[in-house]
């Protein structure tokens, strides 16, 4: 059964050569013809290995991307939710005189613990869970400093909200107003 396809123009053809030809002398002659370019395997590898990586790139970059804004918005929902469950101790601290700093330092220890933790456990997961893919995954140091970084900057901006919303409140709500 022939194959039906819509589209009867040819994008590429590979020709092997014999041992005694050198590939620009088989070359040569294609490129007179008319509108067609000739790439020897060196050329042809450089520009698939290079579309390759470039799209590679492009679509890790914005999984990672994803990855970044999902994850801050989990973490600033996690410490969003367990400030307000501490609404009433934050308000007897500022009662007894606690300064905002201190107040937003707590709430920002607690955003960072959490992003240690997260990262520690990805950590180990990816180291453990590497060997299992299909396809070699290669894990550098350099990419696990910066990615821990980029965990804590998640985590502190993620904390903004939590930080406003207690400096907010008001020591009155500490008894009963």
């Amino acid at each position: 059964m022939p194959h039906k396809t819509s589209n009867n123009s040819v994008n590429a053809v590979l020709v092997r050569i014999q041992p005694e030809y050198s590939p620009q002398e088989v070359a040569e002659p294609i490129r007179r013809w008319k509108r067609l370019t000739v790439y020897d395997r060196a050329q042809m590898e450089e520009i698939l290995v290079g579309k390759l990586i470039a799209t590679s790139a492009k679509q890790i970059a914005m999984f990672l991307v994803i990855l970044a804004v999902v994850s801050a918005a989990i973490v600033a929902f996690i410490i969003y939710t367990l400030t307000m469950d501490k609404i009433r101790e934050i308000a007897v601290l500022k009662l007894i005189g606690t300064r905002n700093r201190t107040i937003a330092g707590m709430i920002l220890q607690q955003a960072l613990v959490l992003g240690v933790i997260g990262f520690v456990v990805g950590k180990i997961t990816a180291t453990f869970a590497a060997p299992l893919f299909p396809k070699y995954v290669l894990l550098m140091p350099i990419d696990s400093i910066l990615g821990f970084f980029a965990v804590m900057v998640i985590c502190v901006l993620a904390s903004v909200v939590a930080i406003r919303m207690a400096l907010k409140v008001d020591p009155a709500e500490a008894i009963g107003g």
